[in-house]
């Protein structure tokens, strides 16, 4: 633990706790002072361990009371048999540890306590040099064992020091922890992380820390002071909103706190804290920033800074905790050329876990989905152009259409029949679809119609689309908000070489009119949906037209002269989301469109239907796949969270999702923080200062009345089994409200007394 040069900012069990009640409603509902004296804790806390500091544990700074003083958290108050056991393995593979655990590394009768305090993938597949194969660039997902469990390879970065400094026992049960193996020789846990279910890997950090703190560590939980602050600390799904709102605020401290840095779930000291040389940081950041000509190359920072450590002979630097701060400080100072651009090469990060990130770098000309794109915001563009998911035509209106040709022989014309020209081939300046999202279970995209597809009752469908789509005819829901007479019945329509046909489409639509087209993977009932305009837009005296469409079609249909396109700048990219069925954005407009038309009527027209029932709707008759439920689960639960929607739950009851027209949410996008307020703001205590052990001033012992109140706390959060004694030392603070008087505590300690 490094000096402190400033007084601690709070001191646990001594002071009030800083975990407050505004600390599950946002930062922007804290004091002023109060949210200042908690972001300078926070620092100090980085600092103090070292420069880089995990949102996971600063979290556990807050609500377990990292001690600035003791540079230690009170191991007295932390019970290790609630910890994640850590033993040895035959086979190197053990149960998958998440950052903030506090774990118990056990060889024999002795155990060693520790914080997992960060973690970096350690794929075989990486290079000494740092050459990733594409393909593991943003793959987090896990292998499947035969026994059923999923696996992957991690290093765990572990503080023995959290506790206290080691004694001298101490260290020589870490030496001897090296040569067994089970710590690396830069004392990591680098080991086959096993996962029980395949949606697990996929978590990040901080949201693997949170459903391991619900579930195998909830006594630790339900002994802080979180639990104290909502008024049902045994309801799992408020306690999981609490959880979760708490994460979001000090992710938010940790980013507005000055004198901190921010890469990934890290806060940085801005100051060099364990002395990297800036020769080393050089030659990692030069070895990354080359390209080549041809494909990108995928270079992962981990081996370079081993490699540059050892030859600087500083091999200390990637020893223990300092590995963390060591790749911040390098993946910062790579961020700092990657954020000024030059014309030599494109250089981004392309995934911040693997490896200790992996750095993309590529000669220009760069893919469309690349082109523009914060450099900073990892895509993992290595694993889904492996996969295929990413589409390889940009939505780029002055590209040239690419004719569509159905699944099997192309078609070929009669020998004695000459080929009409196609509008295609003498149109370059035609909009194609461009494909928004694809995964195994959906297909989205956009298109604009044109002349020839409404006269003819055609729908575009691009070819990656038609590839998994069954014989026989389909149904197409239209969904034309804002046109009375929308004919709101399902059509019924086929597929031939030239796309969808025998759509009856409405006399309100024109040609360039927009459409969103959702075509679930091997189902037969489509969905496209037009996007009304806030203002009606007419051209020089035509008009007026009501839903977003083509310009450029537009004019064209209407002979007027066609106009430069103003260059937009890059719509922003939200982080590529991980997990089971994860949101997608595309599908917001048709879940909005699902809940008017099929929602069960509500006040003010409002509409609801709980996700599982939406998604029958959507895409029934018959079974919806598992995936394609948990998407438009997932997406609805997405929109909630960013205000689009309301979510209600209940107890043994899925999620009511509720959309109500005033909000608009087609384009309104409420801060994220707004439905985290109104689902939690009934359910916390204001003003209240929730229960928990302090530190006895010397000569005193707690009183009878703090030690009954203690042992009634732990029955009613533990259970009648529970361990009722006070830890010496240390008396017990009912919950109280901010200002209420409390009933002495302790009193003068007369037991030596003669």
């Amino acid at each position: 633990m490094l000096p402190l040069t400033e007084p601690p900012a709070w001191a646990p069990f001594d002071d009030e706790p800083l975990f407050v009640p505004e600390l599950l409603l946002g930062a922007d509902q804290m004091d002023t002072a109060v949210a200042e004296r908690t972001s300078r804790y926070l620092r100090q806390v980085a600092v103090a361990r070292g420069g880089a500091l995990h949102l996971a544990c600063a979290w556990n700074a807050l609500h377990f009371g990292f001690d600035l003083a003791l540079g230690a958290y009170h191991s007295a108050l932390l019970d290790p048999e609630c910890f994640h056991a850590v033993r040895p393995a035959a086979d190197a593979a053990r149960s998958a540890v998440p950052v903030g655990a506090f774990i118990r590394i056990e060889r024999g009768t002795r155990w060693l306590w520790a914080e997992a305090v960060g973690k970096f993938g350690a794929s075989r597949e990486c290079d000494d040099d740092g050459w990733m194969p594409a393909a593991r660039s943003g793959d987090r997902a896990g292998f499947l064992r035969p026994d059923g469990l999923w696996e992957r390879e991690e290093t765990l970065v572990v503080d023995t020091g959290a506790f206290g400094p080691p004694s001298a026992i101490e260290l020589k049960e870490t030496a001897r922890l090296r040569r067994s193996g089970l710590l690396d020789t830069r004392g990591h846990l680098t080991s086959t992380a096993l996962y029980q279910t395949p949606d697990l890997p996929l978590l990040d950090d901080a949201a693997f820390y949170q459903r391991y703190l619900l579930t195998e560590a909830r006594p630790l939980l339900a002994t802080g002071p979180l639990a104290g602050l909502i008024d049902d600390p045994h309801d799992t799904d408020l306690l999981d909103q609490a959880l979760a709102a708490s994460f979001d605020t000090i992710a938010d401290l940790l980013r507005r706190s000055p004198g901190l840095r921010t890469w990934g779930p890290y806060a940085v000291t801005a100051i060099d804290t364990v002395g990297l040389p800036g020769s080393m940081v050089d030659e990692v950041a030069q070895r990354v920033h080359r390209a080549r000509t041809g494909p990108p190359r995928y270079t992962a920072i981990w081996p370079l800074l081993c490699a540059a450590a050892d030859a600087a002979g500083a091999r200390d630097l990637t020893e223990g905790t300092n590995a963390l701060v060591s790749q911040a400080v390098v993946n910062l100072a790579i961020a700092d050329r990657a954020a000024q651009p030059t014309p030599q090469v494109d250089l981004r990060i392309d995934d911040l876990w693997q490896q200790g990130g992996i750095w993309r770098a590529q000669q220009p000309p760069v893919p469309w989905y690349v082109h523009g794109v914060d450099p900073l915001v990892p895509l993992g563009v290595g694993h889904h152009e492996h996969t295929g998911s990413l589409p390889a035509t940009p939505p780029d209106l002055d590209q040239a259409p690419v004719r569509q040709e159905p699944s099997g022989e192309p078609c070929t014309p009669p020998e004695d029949t000459s080929a009409p020209a196609l509008p295609e081939e003498n149109a370059p300046d035609e909009p194609v679809p461009a494909v928004e999202h694809l995964d195994d279970s959906l297909t989205v995209y956009t298109c604009s119609l044109l002349p020839r597809h409404i006269d003819d009752g055609t729908l575009p469908l691009p070819t990656i689309a038609r590839e998994d789509l069954p014989d026989g005819p389909f149904i197409l829901e239209l969904h034309h908000d804002g046109d009375a007479e929308d004919p709101r019945e399902p059509q019924e329509i086929g597929l031939t070489g030239a796309g969808l046909t025998g759509v009856a489409w409405p006399w309100s639509f024109y040609p360039g009119i927009k459409l969103t087209v959702t075509v679930p993977r091997g189902g037969r009932r489509l969905h496209a949906i037009t996007a009304p305009l806030d203002e009606p837009l007419h051209l020089d005296g035509h008009g007026p037209f009501s839903w977003a469409c083509d310009i450029g079609v537009l004019r064209r249909h209407l002979g007027l002269t066609p106009q430069e396109p103003e260059r937009q700048p890059p719509a922003p990219r939200r982080p590529a989301r991980t997990g089971y069925a994860p949101a997608v954005d595309s599908l917001c407009s048709l879940v909005v469109a699902g809940l008017r038309r099929h929602g069960t009527p509500g006040l003010f027209d409002a509409r609801s239907m709980r996700g599982h029932r939406l998604s029958a709707a959507l895409f029934g008759p018959g079974p919806v796949p598992p995936r394609l439920m948990w998407t438009v689960i997932h997406t609805c639960e997405d929109m909630a969270a960013r205000g689009l929607l309301e979510r209600e739950t209940g107890a043994g009851e899925p999620d009511l999702f509720i959309w109500w027209p005033g909000d608009k949410a087609p384009t309104t996008r409420q801060r994220t923080d707004a439905l985290e307020h109104r689902v939690l703001r009934n359910h916390v205590k204001a003003h209240y200062v929730p229960p928990d052990r302090r530190k006895l001033p010397p000569g005193r012992q707690a009183s009878d009345h703090a030690r009954a109140a203690y042992a009634r706390w732990r029955i009613e959060m533990l259970g009648p089994d529970a361990d009722i004694t006070l830890p010496a030392g240390y008396t017990f603070v009912r919950g109280h409200r901010r200002g209420t008087e409390q009933p002495p505590s302790w009193h003068d300690d007369l037991s030596e007394c003669t």
